[in-house]
């Protein structure tokens, strides 16, 4: 696993010891063994609470909000965060499907350059190039030069 999260795992063990235990007793004992099992013992964590003041790290906010999400908040708010999860996910991967997709590579597109015009590219397609091969050329050869008389 990588250190990062180790870290992050260190630092969500911390803020496990300063919750109230009535939360704490929310998450499942599993989940809680395998952040006290993958944390750091290298790491020196210096939380104290309001969390917001301390620097946490970008992963630990993001175990903190997944562990919010799926034991801590209400039903109905789950529903919610999952389903605003979904558009996100769903959105991010229309925007990835549309900047790499390939039926834009062989279309002709329209550039924008620096003075805001638009410039035509080039329309992309791929050209089949025959070789001839060696003996051909050879044959052809041949029969150049005895075929001329």
């Amino acid at each position: 696993m990588e250190e990062k999260y180790k870290e992050a795992f260190a630092e969500m063990s911390e803020i496990f010891k300063l919750m109230p235990q009535s939360m704490v007793n929310k998450i499942p004992k599993g989940f809680r063994d395998i952040i006290e099992k993958e944390k750091s013992t290298t790491f020196e964590t210096n939380i104290k609470e309001p969390f917001e003041k301390c620097k946490l790290k970008e992963e630990t906010v993001i175990l903190m909000a997944l562990i919010y999400r799926d034991f801590l908040c209400p039903e109905e708010e789950r529903k919610e965060l999952q389903k605003r999860d979904a558009e996100e996910l769903k959105k991010a991967e229309e925007e990835l499907r549309e900047k790499y997709s390939t039926d834009k590579l062989f279309k002709r597109n329209n550039e924008v350059n620096a003075s805001n015009k638009i410039v035509e590219t080039q329309e992309k397609a791929l050209v089949e190039v025959k070789e001839e091969k060696w003996y051909h050329k050879i044959f052809n050869l041949i029969k150049g030069i005895f075929g001329k008389k």
